[in-house]
């Protein structure tokens, strides 16, 4: 941990044009796959956020040793990736924390599979080699991410895949998205009620162009939400249906008007007399929590949300951290298992520096409290170069005064 960052608000209305960072999502997804096809270079524009960047260079150098740094997208599908590579060695390793996350179902699933590894004190150990694949159960896995990781190498299995996903489907957006990439990239993947379907087959490198990033647009629907007379233009943001933390638009409906614009999407203010109680499942869109939380608590806002099963599990204990911050807001803060309710509103206008526990959605939620707090500082400021390097940046563009030491 290194560093603070001082954010105050505007002396005017907040806004402007911003240009948000391809999606990382599907930039993680799109390079696993033209590496499989034998061109990682075909995706030209991920952006640099650490995920992203880290993940390219291990998939264009293949070191033996790859570090992940904090990213289980990154872990976990360069995992099952170096399962099919065929003659290579490869540690998948990551930081102590990282480390520390639920990763056995997939290796377990990976070794039914046909796949070689090991554990270590470091890492796994993975021999890549030809893999079967064929037919396997995940029952209410922690992570989506189990699931898109076999179906991204599934092509490169003999036999294909046949994967049932049953139980509880966390994030279920995010196993649509990489069917949907899948088929970009000239895999044959179909839905047949809780099962998937992979063909086997060879992979093309074809042009990919990443569209930008909901999970990052939903930082500036909670500075539309709070800042009256607000105006945000975000530069190429579509409502494509692709992403699913787009249900933000729903879901901040009440106080954030969303208009597609040529070249993107406008978000104006929304003043709002009475405030009922605010209402969320986010077992699809888990991401959008902390924003959301934010939000309603500076509204003061009563809110109540479920499906949030796996937070704990993220980058650090996400409903922890959100409670603790709430507190220390002045708010009524509990949670239990899945579900999480709050009651604000914030009181507590001059809060101490709060600590981003390495979780850069914990930042970058946080950050526009500025617009009902005489400021917030943050420390660890870099940890928003996980998901979203030109964060703070950008909220200078939009008017805030924004001080790192």
């Amino acid at each position: 941990m290194s560093g603070s960052v001082t954010i105050r608000k505007p002396e005017g209305p907040p806004g402007g044009r911003i240009t948000l960072p391809p999606a990382k999502s599907l930039a993680n997804r799109a390079l696993v796959l033209a590496s499989l096809a034998g061109d990682p270079s075909t995706m030209a524009n991920g952006g640099t956020a650490d995920d992203v960047r880290i993940l390219r260079q291990l998939l264009v150098e293949r070191p033996r040793r790859m570090h992940c740094g904090d990213g289980g997208t990154t872990f976990r599908f360069l995992l099952a990736w170096a399962c099919v590579q065929q003659g290579e060695e490869h540690l998948i390793t990551g930081n102590a924390r990282l480390l520390q996350r639920p990763h056995g179902p997939l290796v377990d699933a990976l070794r039914v599979l046909g796949a070689d590894i090991s554990e270590t004190a470091e890492g796994l150990i993975v021999h890549g080699r030809k893999m079967k694949g064929g037919s396997i159960v995940l029952h209410s896995p922690e992570s989506s991410q189990f699931i898109s990781a076999l179906l991204l190498v599934a092509p490169c299995f003999t036999q294909g895949l046949e994967l049932h996903w049953t139980g509880m489907r966390l994030s279920e957006p995010y196993v649509r998205m990489t069917m949907v990439l899948l088929g970009k990239f000239g895999a044959q993947a179909r839905e047949q009620g809780q099962a998937v379907h992979v063909a086997p087959g060879a992979l093309r490198a074809v042009p990919y162009q990443v569209p930008a990033d909901w999970s990052a647009a939903s930082f500036w629907y909670q500075l539309a939400a709070l800042a009256p007379e607000a105006s945000v233009h975000l530069v190429g943001l579509e409502a494509d249906g692709l992403q699913g933390d787009e249900a933000v638009t729903g879901l901040l409906s009440a106080h954030v008007a969303a208009r597609a614009v040529a070249g993107g999407m406008e978000l104006r203010h929304v003043q709002q007399v009475r405030a009922s109680r605010f209402s969320a499942n986010l077992m699809h869109t888990p991401d959008l929590f902390q924003p959301l939380a934010f939000t309603m608590a500076a509204l003061g806002r009563e809110a109540h949300f479920t499906g949030l099963h796996n937070l704990p599990l993220k980058e650090t204990d996400r409903l922890r951290a959100v409670a603790d911050a709430l507190r220390h807001l002045g708010c009524t803060a509990v949670y239990h298992a899945g579900d999480f309710h709050l009651l604000g509103p914030i009181t507590n206008h001059r809060p101490a520096p709060f600590d981003t526990f390495g979780d850069h959605r914990m930042a970058m939620a946080l950050a526009p409290l500025a617009l009902v707090c005489d400021q917030i500082t943050l420390l660890d400021p870099g940890v928003v170069g996980k998901s979203y390097p030109g964060y703070w940046d950008a909220l200078a563009d939009a008017g805030f005064i924004v001080d790192r030491t």
